[in-house]
């Protein structure tokens, strides 16, 4: 088979849901072996879970196991300590305790029996706990004590954690004793992903035999995403308990909610849902869903009736309850409200909160009319993820801005009847995200940077930022593929040997905005160099000694240690950094719908475009708001391996593909890659099932016919299966006539 000369193989076709690909929830008894994915699935499939391991035992500490369950006896002399190994758990803790009283601690002693303190990391396995607060001495949550009553002198005691001393996340658990005792029964409640009885089945799934990193990291980041899945009312007390914590206020408009981090700071921040729900959404199904209605629902309680300003952050952080505000925030609220509409397809969602969603974008609206024709919203309410600079035309806002736009005209024009307004809405506000481009490229483009400047003014023009040149080549602010490989061969400069050093918060990676520049490699066709960041950053963030090993870390120092944010709000104290943070949890949805390329886009709409970089195998599945199921299985035979930044152009090979979609949907299938082409793609027809096949046209006429969107040559054409070429709309004159006249298909 000749190679393909086009860039992109690009037809339109309606698949119906099909039997021929299972996509599939965990086994309940244990691992499958037609479903390989499930000995990555890091939860636990029960909601009582006890300690795995002993992590470390010092001073006068015996640990015997329980010969009627298994668990762990601890018995303890004064000084005796010891710290279990649960996997990664939140919730609260129950025990037995018993007192050996001696005469150097009698019964009546006002000394605590012994302390519970809770660690995320093996660096802060100790006496005390990490912190939820943060302190340079990082001492801040110090241990929780347990005294065992006079009355109880006789028998054990049932000791459950108060309430409000819920502790969210954490791996490692250290009991250490004042006097002698000893505890059995040790038991964490589970608290995350409250509507899942067993944790352990997941609605999605990934997995590719040719690289084990990749599938951990997929499955890494949906258990982060479930970690962060908090039961009502168990957000940081206000102001912080000191020295200790509590964990008892009000989240919001109560649910299951999608929180920023297991650990802290257990509140929505909504600049995170544009990461962490798609996360949720494609591991946990109805779970994810439901965690981010409650989140969005926060939102809209708080939202500004006179602007339609939505919120920096939910009710119970202190930066709610400064006033504080923020400009890319309000954008990333409404990109969540996107992807919550598309996701469930729940029409009367949508109308109900469609006045909101009217709202929000005419704030801004608004803020792009008062440029005074420049076309792009100035940035006011600089509040953001913690970067400095900002302000001015900033290149994150504005890009930002424009997906918000873009993608509610989608919406509107999708859900437009009669008795609504929604088709003028979406006229309205893709012609202003239309000039917003236009303006975002004449005002902010460095072509001798091939970087977008973080804003107009003098300082601006000095700082070329990951978060806007990222978010830029992943919502396709850029005009050619040209610019946008200039653009993302530009990102690489900022990359040491664990990641992207972001510019606009020095001696910092981030794996909130690496997350975004992993997606926006793969925007601009270059997959190799996505998965490449991904085995880089995300593989030292699941195998440095410092990490647990199953979550992702908030963010981290440059040299990848936990000192992140020091001198930008965390006071140089590494035990207050959360590790189980849904914001770092990009690479999951690069990985289902970048990599094995199918991917939810609209109402009722999705896409299939595999960019499998150098993997040969790779299968996703996952299910939708209505019950609906996608999954789709890709293999790439021949066509050699290339290096890491080849985007696959002159590779001789074959790319074969089986999709399921749900029934009402409708797709586009592309192959963004120069390899001759075979899709197999089952439809239904009545009882039976058959294929449309669709193979590369190697004729090099075919580069006449161009994309109006992506500007990329295309052959536009299917072969039927039965002696026809088919040629489809899309191409229009001279180029979609040669589409018959060159034997599409052969």
């Amino acid at each position: 088979m000749a190679p393909m000369m086009a860039r992109l193989l690009h037809f339109a076709l309606l698949l119906f849901s099909s039997s021929a690909l299972l996509v599939s929830t965990a086994s309940t008894t244990g691992p499958n072996p037609a479903r390989p994915w499930e000995a990555y699935i890091n939860s636990p499939s029960t909601r009582t879970v006890l300690p795995q391991r002993i992590h470390a035992v010092s001073g006068p500490a015996n640990v015997t196991t329980s010969a009627d369950d298994g668990s762990f006896v601890l018995t303890l002399q004064p000084g005796g300590q010891v710290s279990l190994d649960f996997g990664y758990v939140g919730g609260l803790l129950s025990m037995m305790a018993e007192s050996n009283n001696t005469s150097s601690s009698p019964s009546n002693s006002s000394e605590p029996h012994f302390s519970l303190a809770f660690a995320e990391s093996p660096s802060f396995v100790r006496e005390i706990s990490d912190d939820t607060g943060a302190t340079p001495t990082q001492d801040y949550d110090k241990a929780l004590n347990v005294t065992i009553p006079a009355s109880s002198s006789t028998t054990p005691y049932a000791y459950t954690m108060p309430k409000e001393r819920f502790r969210g996340g954490f791996k490692y658990l250290t009991l250490h004793a004042f006097r002698s005792v000893t505890i059995t029964s040790i038991i964490c409640h589970l608290a995350y992903s409250p509507s899942q009885p067993n944790p352990s089945l997941w609605a999605g799934h990934f997995h590719t035999p040719d690289d084990d990193l990749l599938t951990r990291i997929w499955h890494a980041g949906v258990f982060t995403a479930q970690t962060n899945i908090a039961p009502p009312n168990t957000s940081r007390w206000l102001p912080q308990v000191k020295p200790g914590w509590a964990y008892n206020a009000t989240l919001g408009v109560e649910g299951p909610m999608l929180l920023d981090g297991a650990k802290r700071d257990r509140a929505v921040w909504p600049g995170d849902l544009g990461i962490a729900g798609t996360t949720a959404y494609l591991g946990l199904g109805d779970a994810g869903l439901e965690s981010v209605f409650f989140a969005l629902e926060t939102m809209f309680l708080y939202q500004n009736a006179s602007t339609g300003q939505l919120p920096f952050a939910g009710p119970t952080t202190g930066s709610w309850r400064r006033g504080a505000k923020s400009d890319t925030y309000h954008a990333w609220t409404l990109i969540a409200c996107f992807n919550y509409a598309i996701f469930t397809r729940d029409e009367a969602w949508v109308d109900g909160r469609w006045g909101n969603i009217t709202a929000g974008a005419s704030y801004i609206l608004r803020a792009i009319d008062a440029s005074s024709g420049i076309g792009l919203a100035e940035q006011v309410e600089t509040n953001d993820w913690a970067r400095l600079g900002g302000g001015g035309y900033n290149s994150a806002l504005n890009a930002l801005n424009y997906h918000a736009l873009s993608s509610l005209a989608s919406l509107a024009a999708d859900t437009a009847t009669d008795s609504n307004d929604r088709g003028e809405q979406a006229t309205t506000w893709a012609a202003a995200a239309a000039r917003l481009k236009t303006a975002y490229n004449a005002v902010l483009w460095d072509a001798s940077a091939s970087q977008y400047r973080d804003n107009e003014t003098a300082a601006g023009a000095l700082l070329f930022p990951q978060d806007g040149n990222a978010l830029a080549l992943q919502y396709n602010l850029t005009t050619s593929p040209a610019q946008a490989s200039s653009l993302s061969a530009a990102l690489l400069r900022n990359w040491n040997a664990i990641g992207p050093v972001t510019p606009e918060l020095p001696d910092t990676i981030s794996p909130f905005i690496s997350s975004i520049e992993v997606l926006a490699h793969f925007a601009a066709r270059k997959p190799r160099r996505g998965l490449r960041l991904m085995r880089r950053t995300w593989g030292y963030m699941l195998d440095s000694p410092l990490m647990t090993g199953t979550t992702l870390v908030e963010g981290m120092s440059a040299n990848g240690s936990l000192y992140y944010r020091s001198q930008r709000g965390y006071n140089y104290d590494a035990a207050y950094t959360s590790l189980s943070h849904s914001w770092s949890t990009g690479p999951t949805h690069a990985l289902s719908f970048k990599v094995v390329g199918l991917e939810v886009v609209g109402w009722g709409r999705w896409r299939f475009e595999p960019q499998m970089g150098n993997l040969r195998r790779a299968e996703a599945g996952w299910r939708d708001g209505k019950g609906g199921e996608y999954g789709a299985v890709v293999v790439v035979e021949g066509g050699g391996d290339g290096d890491d930044d080849d985007d696959g152009q002159g590779r001789e090979g074959v790319l074969e593909a089986e999709i399921l979609t749900p029934d009402g949907t409708e797709g586009l299938l592309a192959a963004a890659m120069s390899l001759p082409i075979s899709m197999a793609a089952p439809v239904a027809e009545a009882d039976t099932t058959s294929n449309i096949q669709a193979r590369a046209c190697p004729y090099t006429g075919w580069y006449q016919c161009i994309n109006v969107q992506t500007n990329l040559c295309i052959a536009q054409c299917a072969w039927a299966g039965k002696g026809s070429a088919v040629c489809l709309s899309g191409c229009s004159g001279k180029a979609n006539s040669a589409c018959g006249a060159y034997g599409c298909g052969q």
